[in-house]
């Protein structure tokens, strides 16, 4: 491992039970990480979070020729991947015999599998695709894994919210934003900064072009932030109330207990999308 990357592991946790436990991936643009969970004592034996990548599929591409805990096999595989390819659609909308009319609005169009996940209650349809890349890769070592868009997670903790919200997902160097407008998703891009002053550009930006009411707007923020810190005192200069993103479920995480509870939030949240 190098300084960017962590891993958090049970001291009990026996690899020959691999076949009774699921794993979670997430890979990001610029990061990757993966929890390992016994969903039947819903406890969580393993985390990994590699952060400032240079690439995150070629990362996991790396991960599974030197990481022993990835070549084992799971009853369950769900990966979640970055995909600039994807497309949210109100359920009273959505065509499920004609998906393929909403891969128009794809960024790339190489992709020959198309997805569609049910979320918010499903109140909304995700489709969307994965990179070439990332599909081959997967497909070689969990073909059978279930494949989501990076924030799946995210959003489905968001499907109490009745407020307007934003989520905002911080890694070392970039972030993702979901801004929730009468509990649908109105707007999810990534955005990668280099200081304070490209964030705060972005954070402008994005308030102004999708005219935020910043003061009936909540922002919840998770990841690689801290209350206090720059990001949080900015966030704090353009919206009332800032709060931490949390898990809620009733997930054994003791192996976290010396990391802030928030960091984590986007990756152990897939387990309610499976």
């Amino acid at each position: 491992m190098n300084n960017n990357s962590i891993l958090l592991i049970d001291p009990n946790f026996e690899p020959a039970n691999s076949s009774n436990l699921s794993l979670l991936v997430k890979i990001g643009a610029d990061t990757f990480s993966y929890a390992i969970i016994d969903n039947e004592k819903n406890f969580v034996h393993a985390v990994y979070d590699e952060q400032e990548c240079e690439n995150g599929y070629e990362k996991l591409n790396e991960r599974l020729k030197n990481d022993s805990y990835l070549q084992l096999a799971y009853k369950q595989v769900t990966v979640a991947t970055h995909t600039n390819n994807i497309v949210f659609v109100p359920q009273e909308l959505f065509n499920e015999h004609n998906v393929a009319v909403y891969t128009k609005y794809f960024e790339e169009t190489d992709s020959n599998t198309v997805y569609v996940q049910p979320s918010l209650q499903e109140t909304i349809r995700t489709v969307f695709s994965l990179p070439v890349f990332a599909e081959k890769t997967i497909n070689e070592r969990w073909q059978t894994a279930t494949r989501l868009y990076q924030n799946a997670g995210l959003v489905e903790l968001a499907t109490n919210l009745v407020q307007d919200t934003i989520l905002i997902d911080f890694t070392v160097g970039s972030f993702q934003f979901i801004y929730l407008k009468h509990q649908k998703v109105a707007f999810m891009q990534s955005y990668q900064f280099e200081d304070l002053e490209e964030l705060t550009y972005y954070l402008l930006l994005i308030i102004n072009q999708l005219n935020i009411n910043t003061e009936a707007t909540e922002i919840k923020v998770c990841g690689i932030v801290h209350e206090g810190d720059d990001k949080w005192k900015l966030l704090n200069q353009y919206f009332n109330k800032v709060d931490l993103l949390t898990l809620k479920a009733n997930l054994d995480t003791n192996i976290l207990d010396d990391m802030p509870s928030h960091y984590y939030t986007g990756l152990l949240a897939l387990q309610q999308c499976v």
